[in-house]
């Protein structure tokens, strides 16, 4: 009976020593899962930037309040706007209404319609654009401007994908003159045509009635502090320079030398 006693008493030990490995492997895995997810989830915010706003937000001055005078004459300027937009302008302000470096292909020197298979470059405006996306988004929050139509109800918005969305500074304007400073400095042959592009592009979303002259204006300047911080990064030159290499032949340009990280 002793024997017997001893023999339940260690397969009772057994099977403690099992379920706590069962419990501990489980465990194990998963945290091991949440890791990979949490890594999944983070893995490309802040690949350029350092996702730190304040600096970035300190750059505007406040807009104009919505019953001033100089308010006024941006609505009136808008209004004009729409009295005098045509199909065609109305067409072309739609085609722009997404933020996507394929339209800055003309611009580059790509003929109308031209699909070059440019995979680093696509990936590195993404990259760009992913990164200073919260530092638009943070300016926005701060200073919470109407966008023209919710203020001025004779306009009429010719696209509708920005309802509920804050207006000062930018999103659009800033996207295009980032891509614009960043493209001009892989082919810097083709800086004037890209800031001219850039321009018609942030231009569309007043033509649309979306967006403050002085909006655009903001973008323009917290897009000039972006390019500088991301072209700052060793990381991002190092992958601007394999996309430069990709662009340049893409376009039959002579190949350009890397630029320092």
């Amino acid at each position: 009976m002793a024997r017997g006693r001893r023999t339940l008493a260690r397969l009772g030990a057994a099977r403690v020593r099992f379920r706590t490995s069962r419990f501990a492997a489980a465990l194990l895995f998963a945290l091991t899962i949440a890791g990979a997810a949490n890594w999944w989830l983070h893995r490309d915010q802040h690949t350029y930037l350092t996702g730190i706003t304040e600096d970035f937000v300190a750059l505007f001055p406040a807009p104009t309040p919505a019953d001033s005078a100089a308010t006024r004459r941006e609505l009136d300027e808008l209004l004009d706007l729409q009295m005098t937009r045509t199909a065609a302008a109305v067409a072309a302000a739609r085609a722009d209404r997404k933020t996507n470096v394929q339209r800055f292909y003309g611009a580059l020197g790509f003929a109308a319609g031209a699909d070059p298979d440019l995979p680093l470059l696509l990936a590195l405006s993404r990259r760009v654009e992913n990164d200073f996306r919260p530092y638009v988004r943070a300016a926005k929050d701060r200073f919470r401007r109407l966008r023209p139509y919710e203020i001025e109800p004779r306009l009429e918005p010719c696209i509708d994908d920005v309802r509920g969305d804050l207006s000062y500074p930018s999103g659009h304007a800033t996207y295009g003159y980032v891509m614009a400073y960043l493209l001009g400095e892989l082919v810097p042959e083709r800086s004037t045509e890209l800031l001219a592009r850039a321009d018609e592009f942030a231009r569309q979303r007043m033509v649309c009635g979306v967006h403050f002259r002085s909006d655009i204006e903001a973008g323009r300047t917290g897009a000039h502090w972006l390019a500088f911080a991301i072209d700052s990064d060793p990381g991002y030159r190092l992958d601007a320079n394999a996309a430069m290499a990709e662009l340049r032949a893409a376009l039959h340009l002579a190949p350009k030398a890397p630029r320092p990280l």
